[in-house]
């Protein structure tokens, strides 16, 4: 069996840290953070790496999908050649905390937590954290002063219904970073907090063997799709033809 992971860049570093200690680790190849606020986007970035991939290592069988279903932007995804392979989960949380239960945990202890995560910080572009005069004089020379108010209200609402940040944390990776996530914190007048990462998930991603209650395989010439049940997350359907 010969596999590549495609990833989301927010796990950049946990990945490589984790491909170090795998005698044969896959390839990894990673997409921009931020797609998923576009799921159309996301699931074009996907669908052209899944083919680029594929036409470069023809060797491959199974492409693993650093990704979860994403706002339904996986959703319409398919391979030409390769069985998918993908985390049965919405987000990136559970891949960085080490399972589903771990984050329902930590959602029904605390349901209004913006995550943090070292790959966040280092990638992540959201125009709410940076600096509000330089941010206001733009909008105000691209939209005009009225408009440009409306901007600034608009994304100082952005945050009003998280009660707290939380970084996570994992062994060798995170506590480099809480400066940042307080600076990142504070200026959006959130407390922090840290919880402990597991390499749980992402260490089974990597593993070649891949629990069905975690993860799905989607074999060639069938479409990644949304199931309807909360547990399974993603299933598969046939691609049409046509």
């Amino acid at each position: 069996m010969k596999m590549a992971v495609i990833a989301c860049e927010v796990m950049r570093y946990e990945l490589e840290m984790l491909c170090r200690d795998v005698e044969k680790a896959p390839a990894l190849h990673f997409l921009k953070q931020g797609l998923h606020d576009t799921p159309k986007l996301l699931k074009q970035e996907v669908r052209a790496a899944i083919a680029r991939v594929e036409a470069e290592a023809p060797e491959l069988t199974r492409i693993v999908l650093g990704y979860g279903l994403c706002g339904k932007g996986l959703d319409g995804v398919a391979a030409e050649r390769c069985e998918l392979v993908i985390p049965r989960v919405h987000d990136c949380i559970p891949l960085l905390v080490g399972s589903v239960s771990a984050h329902r945990e930590a959602h029904s202890r605390e349901c209004g937590t913006y995550w943090f995560s070292p790959g966040w910080l280092t990638w992540s572009v959201i125009p709410y954290l940076d600096n509000r005069t330089t941010r206001l004089a733009h909008y105000v020379e691209k939209y005009g002063e009225g408009r440009a108010e409306l901007l600034m209200q608009m994304e100082d609402g952005v945050l009003a219904n998280y009660t707290r940040a939380c970084l996570i944390e994992w062994p060798g990776l995170g506590e480099a970073y809480r400066e940042q996530a307080e600076e990142a914190a504070g200026r959006s007048n959130l407390p922090l907090e840290t919880m402990k990462g597991s390499p749980a998930y992402l260490k089974q991603l990597l593993s070649g063997t891949w629990d069905d209650t975690r993860f799905v395989r989607i074999p060639p010439g069938h479409t990644v799709c949304q199931s309807m049940d909360p547990d399974e997350v993603i299933t598969s359907k046939k691609t049409a033809r046509g």
